[in-house]
């Protein structure tokens, strides 16, 4: 039947799910946590994992911009796409789309996004020019607002106030880092491969590395030469690839 989900669907559904749930109910602990009498390590371990479901919403969102999320259903794969990614950091989904379809058209080229054309490779003036296609006016509004409902749903402002940097804000630099570093700059940086007509190329990581490093996204020349494949089935893919 063609409203039957396919078993790639309902896998991915089920683990978009479980990062979806498990980025919620951080965000509740750690707003209930008394910060005063909560161990600098269980913070550090918390703000941790909170950036680890957070690069989760991301990779959630890229597999819906490439319909491979829920490939039968474009109307819920486009609809959890915009859900993750104002949950993310307010992202508009079809700017998203437009930016990263052109990155795919074009890497490492004048028309991606995404390169920082510079002769220095400069990771800092890169992860600038990458942040800056992304975060617009209206991004930085949504995502102001919602900050601002978390932090003022309480009497005690400035208690809420730490939270929301050490749960919210944190996260959301740490994850960036982290997508920038994995997704973009080491696999697409001048001198990353020197082999003829490739300019993409993957990272050597264990799976299990892999999946903690950026959900697979360091297999970046895999999802180049199959952007249709979805984040969990990198790792078959790679196996089975010619590298």
């Amino acid at each position: 039947m063609a409203n039957e989900f396919s078993p790639q669907a309902r896998k991915g559904l089920v683990l978009a799910g479980l990062i979806g749930s498990a980025w919620l109910l951080t965000l509740g602990l750690g707003f209930s946590l008394p910060l005063h009498q909560t161990s600098w390590l269980l913070i550090g371990c918390l703000v941790l994992l909170r950036s680890f479901l957070h690069t989760g919403l991301f990779i959630v969102a890229h597999d819906a911009m490439h319909a491979s999320l829920v490939p039968d259903h474009p109307g819920l794969n486009r609809w959890i796409g915009r859900v993750c990614l104002l949950m993310y950091a307010g992202l508009s989904y079809k700017r998203c789309c437009r930016n990263h379809r052109r990155h795919h058209q074009a890497p490492e080229t004048v028309e991606d996004p995404d390169y920082q054309r510079c002769t220095n490779n400069n990771i800092l003036d890169w992860y600038v020019h990458f942040m800056s296609n992304y975060l617009g006016w209206q991004q930085l509004l949504n995502l102001s607002c919602v900050w601002l409902a978390l932090t003022f749903r309480v009497s005690d402002y400035s208690a809420q106030f730490f939270h929301l940097l050490l749960f919210s804000v944190l996260p959301l630099i740490v994850s960036s880092c982290q997508l920038f570093l994995v997704g973009t700059w080491l696999p697409h940086r001048r001198g990353a491969t020197t082999r003829p007509g490739v300019t993409t190329r993957s990272l050597n990581l264990h799976p299990a590395l892999s999946f903690a490093a950026c959900y697979h996204f360091g297999y970046h020349r895999e999802h180049h030469e199959s952007p249709s494949t979805p984040w969990f089935q990198l790792p078959k893919l790679r196996e089975g690839s010619l590298i």
